[in-house]
């Protein structure tokens, strides 16, 4: 899972909790269903270096994301999750590697 797995997967996702370099975020059953979805869900964690730990609860049914906050800006990884937009969604996804990669 990296960053645009997330901008696929966000309309089953939620913030629960958020601080700069951690979020919590909640998915919902409907990822279940979704074939393509589920697929994605369960590919191999890629993310960047910047991203310090992830930790997948299927119980809670939540994903914890630790992160450099000095390198991944909080309000951007809010707003990938939280846009209903894809061409916004899309330029974040670019905006994030763009600041992670050069």
């Amino acid at each position: 899972m990296d960053f645009s797995t997330i901008a696929k997967l966000r309309k089953y996702l939620s913030i629960k909790h958020s601080l700069p370099g951690r979020i919590r975020i909640k998915f919902s059953l409907g990822i279940m269903k979704d074939k393509e979805a589920l697929a994605l869900a369960q590919s191999p964690p890629e993310m960047p270096d910047a991203v310090t730990e992830t930790n997948l609860n299927l119980f809670s049914r939540t994903l914890l994301i630790e992160y450099d906050a000095e390198q991944v800006p909080p309000h951007l990884l809010e707003e990938l999750i939280t846009t209903d937009d894809d061409d916004r969604a899309a330029a974040i996804v670019k905006e994030l590697h763009e600041i992670l990669f050069g």
